[in-house]
């Protein structure tokens, strides 16, 4: 857990830019977790069990995107006095600041928080629609970059403050 004045060290920054990277440590231990369940899977094809090729896909996956994740550029969150720019598996998409609102942390699934906020511009589409009602917003953060959602949803919500004025 980073240490409690971490959000403030980077608000300090205004107005930056600054970026923010995932947790090294989660992406690692996602890594070693589904590398182990890839492996048991390889032997459950190999000895015909009826789900072997499930966990062999679905964990050869899980086990490729952390790679991917852990790649140089392949993710981050950058901030600076306009907006944002959220990079994930190397593809970027930028918000400004007056376009966004409502950053808030929401348990998306048992213990996991995301940090949802609302972005007008894709109010209409289904994925926004089917985000909405789960999580009271339409976008999402994808990851909290080492910080817990609540502090990452305050140091948003802190930055969008000072870029508005």
């Amino acid at each position: 857990m980073p240490p409690p004045d971490k959000t403030e060290t980077i608000l300090a920054r205004f107005p930056g830019p600054v970026t923010l990277y995932p947790s090294r440590k989660k992406w690692l231990w996602l890594l070693l977790i589904s590398g182990l369940f890839t492996v048991g899977g390889i032997f459950m094809v190999r000895d015909h069990a009826p789900w072997g090729w499930f966990v062999l896909i679905f964990f050869g996956l899980c086990t490729i995107l952390s790679v991917v994740v852990l790649l140089p550029g392949a993710a981050g969150l950058k901030l600076d006095a306009d907006g944002f720019q959220m990079t994930t598996f190397f593809r970027s998409h930028r918000w400004r600041w007056q376009s966004v609102k409502g950053f808030e942390p929401v348990e998306v699934t048992p213990g996991q928080k995301l940090v949802c906020f609302d972005d007008p511009a894709q109010a209409g589409g289904m994925l926004a629609q089917m985000s909405q009602s789960i999580a009271g917003h339409n976008s999402a953060l994808p990851d909290t970059y080492g910080l817990p959602a609540d502090e990452l949803a305050r140091l948003m919500m802190q930055w969008s403050n000072r870029a508005r004025g």
